[in-house]
């Protein structure tokens, strides 16, 4: 184990972090803090403070967090590593050619003095750093292994301290599991749990941002440095969950660049901070899978949303529930009741419907659909279809993705009462 328990070997108690704007506020007393409780930046928390020598270690090209253990686990501390020099490099788990001289560099700035780089480029970042021998490190990745030994924190760090449930699935996400994710992330979020996704293009979006649209709150663990956000399109999307009272997490530093590693690490972190893990849709060898192994790895419960038997984006999904690695989810209401939360409050309005719009409405609820099965359903001519389409989209009740098929919203659903 790296360290003792969610606090490492300090044993600090009662610390709480909100890493917005880059200030770390704590509740403990201890040389190295100010009266108010913030860290003073490069500061020992005690006089035999591991944490600059557990910053710089992890800094190393290629000690990830088996290498860091491993190292850790030879030495007893990351102040005896360092004093070992280069040999620790002996216990990495697979060889860096940048390893040695990224060490070499390291070791002539010295600990503290990259430690505190780091820690003042991650304030530029508007982050903090949290290393596994703090309190204030999440006590559901404390509990698993390998850790990541630091991570930088962007927003307020207590969202992942109640009950956080991942959502992760396919960029390339159909309609049906775009729906999905709007369904359950909007249900969780009324509920009071917190959606913890990837940030990523695709199924990982539509649940972040169900998740804020419904008042809730949203972890984002990004492959990439807080000072560049990945994917970029999703920039304003992490300033809204770090606003709405939600979390940037990473364990990549300010400047790093970002390699195939780090989406792997970023799946397992998902899964360590959530108490269950559902994969909305995803096709073979989706990086959402990799984030279902990491689920069944660490015990955590793991779920799966059914799609069509043909449906290529839905197979790995599908094979999850047939090889009973997952639980199906039929709806919303069951995973809650799954996983022990109630249900939110939805506040419902309802606008008298036409007979036309009544009539799309039932065909849409029972299935999704395209213009020309809306059509044979409801045998509706084309133009009034068109116009009936129109009204139920600007009145919220309907949409399309990519203009080809249309599906009910969830108010819609809620309306019609189907969960």
């Amino acid at each position: 184990m790296i360290g003792i328990g969610p606090a490492g070997p300090l044993g600090m108690d009662g610390v709480t972090v909100m890493a917005g704007g880059g200030a770390a506020e704590v509740s403990a007393s201890s040389s190295g803090m100010t009266r108010s409780g913030e860290v003073r930046p490069g500061a020992d928390i005690t006089d035999h403070d591991d944490r600059p020598f557990w910053i710089a270690l992890s800094l190393i090209p290629g000690v990830g967090p088996v290498g860091f253990r491993r190292i850790i686990q030879r030495y007893g501390s990351a102040r005896a590593a360092w004093d070992a020099g280069p040999r620790i490099l002996e216990h990495l788990p697979r060889k860096v050619d940048e390893a040695p001289l990224g060490m070499r560099r390291l070791m002539r700035e010295g600990p503290v003095v990259a430690a505190q780089r780091v820690e003042e480029a991650t304030q530029r970042s508007g982050g903090t750093i949290v290393t596994a021998l703090e309190a204030a490190y999440p006590a559901s990745l404390a509990a698993v292994e390998p850790r990541p030994p630091v991570l930088y924190v962007r927003g307020d760090l207590r969202a992942v301290a109640g009950s956080c449930v991942a959502l992760v699935g396919t960029r390339r996400a159909s309609g049906y599991g775009r729906a999905s994710a709007v369904a359950l992330a909007d249900e969780l979020a009324r509920a009071g749990v917190v959606v913890v996704s990837g940030l990523a293009v695709g199924i990982d979006a539509e649940a972040h941002t169900a998740a804020i649209v419904a008042g809730g709150r949203s972890v984002a663990v990004l492959p990439s440095p807080l000072n560049r956000i990945y994917p970029p399109r999703h920039g304003a999307l992490a300033e809204r969950l770090v606003a709405s009272g939600g979390a940037l997490l990473t364990e990549v530093p300010p400047g790093q660049p970002t390699g195939r590693p780090d989406f792997a690490r970023r799946n397992r972190i998902i899964a360590g901070l959530s108490q269950a893990v559902v994969v909305v849709e995803a096709p073979d060898h989706s990086g959402a899978l990799l984030t279902a192994s990491a689920a069944i790895a660490y015990d955590k419960e793991l779920y799966a949303v059914p799609g069509p038997i043909d449906a290529v984006s839905s197979r790995g999904c599908n094979r999850l529930i047939a090889d009973q690695q997952a639980t199906l989810i039929t709806s919303p209401a069951m995973l809650l009741q799954r996983i022990g939360s109630k249900h939110g409050a939805f506040p419902v309005t309802v606008s008298s419907l036409s007979e036309s719009e009544g009539l799309v409405l039932a065909a849409l609820l029972k299935r999704s659909a395209s213009i020309e099965e809306l059509m044979q359903g409801t045998q509706l001519e084309t133009g009034s279809l068109a116009s009936t389409l129109t009204l139920l989209e600007a009145r919220g009740l309907a949409t399309s993705y990519g203009g080809a098929t249309f599906h009910a919203t969830l108010a819609a659903r809620r309306i019609g009462g189907v969960p």
